[in-house]
């Protein structure tokens, strides 16, 4: 049987990512069914059979619509969220240890956070070309890091997914995908511009062996910050990922 979500919780993703209600249902399932951390899915707004793991990876059968992957992912990780954190575990087969948990059987695992506490969790993150960004849909805001220097803006009706297809091949300011079409930073409204907190130092996970699913997944996670901003190669990133991957 699988879990109940909340149908609104269902519709707002429906709405925020421009997918069917029944294409959001069974994305849950997945979810569910992954407990959390991974998905498999089949459907025709997803272009068919695919993959997702909660850290970055994504499978789908258009390797090349990054539009679309992007849509997936950003989906995948707010039911990801929902799971966790709203988890009865007193009525729920999975065991919940912490809402702020990489993995459903491990501690809390901290990650950076540069972007102002106060916007709380992202709905959507990536980095490129050494600028980061973070999209929070409650409070219509997104922050753009580049280098040490943290800028906000008002995202106004846009509900950001991933960077645009064109945003792939080219360096300088970003344009991003939303339900609307694609937006351009320069198009939205900057606000008061928060203090940026320290980076941290850009170094290669190296779980141990024995690690958990959980300190597994977050390590793909930062490999996958590192390959986009150009610390790891492609074939570095892939190399790394199937290792990670053979201890799950």
């Amino acid at each position: 049987m699988i879990d109940p979500v909340p149908d609104r919780t269902l519709a707002d993703c429906a709405e925020r990512f421009g997918f069917s209600r029944s294409a959001m249902q069974q994305l849950w399932a997945a979810v569910v069914e992954g407990g959390g951390d991974m998905a498999m899915f089949d459907h025709p707004e997803f272009a068919g059979p695919g993959q997702w793991m909660r850290g970055g990876l994504i499978l789908i059968t258009e390797p090349g619509n990054q539009v679309l992957k992007n849509r997936i992912d950003a989906a995948c990780n707010t039911l990801s969220r929902v799971m966790r954190e709203s988890w009865d575990v007193n009525t729920s087969d999975h065991r919940r240890i912490h809402a702020g948990a990489r993995g459903w059987d491990t501690v809390r695992v901290e990650r950076e956070v540069w972007w102002p506490h106060h916007l709380g969790e992202p709905d959507a993150t990536g980095e490129q070309n050494a600028m980061a960004y973070a999209y929070f849909a409650a409070p219509r805001r997104l922050a753009v890091r580049r280098a040490e220097r943290v800028s906000l803006y008002d995202t106004g009706d846009h509900h950001i997914t991933g960077l645009a297809q064109s945003q792939q091949q080219q360096a300088g300011e970003m344009v991003f995908t939303s339900q609307l079409g694609e937006v351009a930073l320069a198009d939205m409204v900057a606000v008061a511009t928060p203090a940026a907190s320290d980076p941290e130092p850009a170094t290669e996970p190296t779980p141990g062996a024995g690690s958990s699913s959980a300190e597994i997944l977050d390590a793909l996670e930062r490999l996958g910050q590192l390959q986009r901003q150009g610390v790891l190669t492609e074939a570095e990133f892939a190399a790394k990922k199937q290792e990670l991957l053979a201890r799950l």
